[in-house]
């Protein structure tokens, strides 16, 4: 069975005790971490890089449904809440399941199927792999590890975790290999992951900078400026 590495984000320590002592009965239930607040749940998510969070869309003043507005590619989501009537609501974020407090472990365990489903299925879709070569050796890198591509000619750079991998080819070959709604062009020959986008800032005198993980900056061509703020900003509600 898949491992569901979880954060657990609620404002109510009793709450976070009250799921942490039915996780205690689940043994593929990995639990990495929990935040009291939003602010420590971007740290937190960003930092330990879960697969699934359980997210109580009521945090004091803050909601819920902000955060996932808010970042790019989130985790698979479980929504824990008080209030059963945000449901409809619930439906545009693609959760995988919505419970209402107090959480019945019977109810647990169907959510956490339907998550183990979800990640299943996410694993065992088809990825493309690229044999790279990083510091004069052949290296595989697999689609998911790739943050930026970059094409130089009649070569293209794929930027992991692992080094600046070089192939041979063109960079057209490679988009077409790849799903490009995971990804954001921010000039003619350079793409971004999206899921590595941290923020970005923009002066009146000067370009739009995209923030990475890893506090790594990149800049956006003026011409592709328009299409990738209306991209990564969260539409108004």
């Amino acid at each position: 069975m898949n491992r569901l590495n979880v954060v657990l984000i609620d404002d109510e320590p009793l709450c976070r005790q009250d799921l942490r002592d039915i996780f205690a009965s689940f043994p593929e239930v990995n639990l990495l971490g929990e935040a009291g607040t939003l602010t420590e749940a971007r740290s937190l998510v960003e930092k330990l890089r879960p697969n699934l969070i359980f997210l109580d869309l009521s945090l004091g003043r803050q909601n819920g449904f902000d955060y996932l507005r808010s970042i790019l590619s989130p985790p698979l989501c479980i929504a824990v809440t008080a209030d059963p009537n945000q449901g409809a609501t619930a439906f545009e974020f693609d959760l995988v399941d919505y419970l209402v407090k107090p959480v019945e472990e019977t109810r647990l365990r169907q959510a956490l199927k339907r998550a183990v489903r979800r990640i299943s299925i996410d694993a065992n879709q088809d990825m493309p792999s690229f044999l790279a070569e990083i510091s004069q050796q052949k290296v595989v890198i697999q689609a998911g590890e790739i943050q930026q591509i970059e094409g130089m000619g009649n070569y293209v750079i794929l930027h992991s975790k692992k080094g600046k991998g070089i192939i041979r080819s063109s960079l057209k070959r490679i988009l077409k290999q790849l799903d490009l709604k995971l990804w954001l062009q921010i000039s003619g020959r350079h793409w971004v992951a999206r899921k590595i986008i941290l923020g970005w800032s923009r002066n009146t005198n000067t370009p739009l900078t995209l923030t990475l993980i890893g506090e790594a900056k990149v800049i956006v061509s003026r011409r592709l400026t328009p299409r990738v703020i209306a991209s990564i900003t969260p539409p108004k509600t």
